[in-house]
């Protein structure tokens, strides 16, 4: 923060008013004392005149300067203080804190510094999450890219592969494509905006749409999945497209870290006050809990699957699409082995 010990303006208005004041109640009391003394005991007159008025006047003035300039710097500098972060987050410094320098302070102006502070913690933790959002983006892309320039190169030098190199650009353009859908999902969730499209949707319709996709795909794996619901209809409000997205991340996850021969156990039950908690739980390595948390960060792969040719923002979307519902999100170890992704949500009951 920019150092600057000079007063401002706002302590010369404060210190006057309150020195002018105090010299203006002093003299008043003195010539109301002399103008009626049976009203006040006064001391006794000085010998000379000239000392009866100076004498009051010269101590009033003292003390009343002294506890003006005290008065004065106390209601000013908190201000100077909040005015030079202020202008160190307007230039992009958003390391400076007022709460500290202000001690053990404890008024109004003490709640506007740390509402300030508050308010740099989060938008230096916006800009933080952006710039990682920013350096991931970049470095996930370069995968693909360069495979595409490897393809096209082959291509150009041998065109009796033509098919195999045609085959692996079109899979690096889905896969890009992919890429650039979930970072645009991302970043829409992550913006803090209202919900947009929301409407009525069918919780349980969406779960089973995803389970009856999940488990085809699962099959084919030799795995399964298994729902397990209290109901066929439970309705909320809600945009479906990213609800559907977030039970759709969750499963497939789960799916392809759960061991062959093994199912995906996704149950969903009825919770007070009026919530809907779904587990989604496999029978994988599992994780430690030190990365339980770290596992919905964007970008963040903690078990190595050969078939996972995803960037790592699944869960990330998923979490993110439940707070947007009003709902929270967790990973946690499940029972006999695995990982069970816990979520809940906001329904409404009839």
């Amino acid at each position: 923060m920019h150092s600057s010990r000079a007063p401002g303006r706002l302590f010369w208005k404060v210190f006057a008013a309150c020195w002018f004041t105090a010299m203006l109640t002093g003299a008043g009391i003195h010539l109301i004392a002399r103008a009626f003394p049976e009203w006040v005991e006064l001391p006794p007159v000085p010998p000379s005149p000239r000392q009866s008025v100076l004498l009051p006047v010269a101590t009033g003035g003292t003390i009343a300067l002294v506890l003006s300039a005290l008065l004065a710097w106390s209601l000013s500098r908190p201000l100077r203080l909040l005015r030079l972060a202020f202008a160190d987050a307007a230039a992009g410094q958003l390391e400076s804190r007022v709460t500290p320098m202000l001690g053990r302070q404890r008024d109004e102006f003490a709640a506007l510094a740390r509402d300030f502070d508050r308010m740099a913690e989060q938008l230096q933790a916006l800009l933080g999450s952006q710039q990682r959002l920013l350096h991931d983006v970049s470095h996930e892309l370069r995968s693909p890219l360069a495979r595409l320039q490897v393809a096209a190169a082959l291509l150009q030098r041998s065109p009796e592969n033509q098919a195999l190199a045609l085959q692996r650009i079109e899979r690096e353009v889905h896969r890009l494509d992919a890429l650039v859908a979930q970072v645009l999902t991302l970043a829409r969730l992550e913006s803090s905006a209202p919900l947009a499209d929301v409407r009525e949707v069918d919780v349980m319709a969406l779960l089973a749409c995803v389970v009856d996709d999940a488990r085809f795909e699962a099959r084919s794996h030799e795995r399964d999945v298994r729902l397990t619901a209290p109901c066929e209809s439970l309705a909320m409000r809600a945009n479906g497209e990213l609800l559907l997205r977030a039970f759709e991340n969750a499963v497939r996850n789960a799916v392809r870290h759960t061991a062959p021969g093994t199912a995906v156990e996704v149950t969903a039950r009825l919770c007070a006050p009026a919530r809907l908690r779904v587990e989604v739980a496999d029978r994988g390595p599992g994780l430690p809990p030190e990365a339980m948390e770290r596992v919905f960060e964007p970008f963040v792969r903690l078990q190595a699957v050969p078939e996972d040719n995803g960037a790592g923002l699944g869960l990330a979307i998923t979490r993110r699409a439940v707070l947007a519902h009003g709902g929270c999100a967790r990973a946690q170890a499940r029972a006999g082995g695995g990982l069970c992704i816990v979520f809940e949500l906001p329904v409404e009951l009839g």
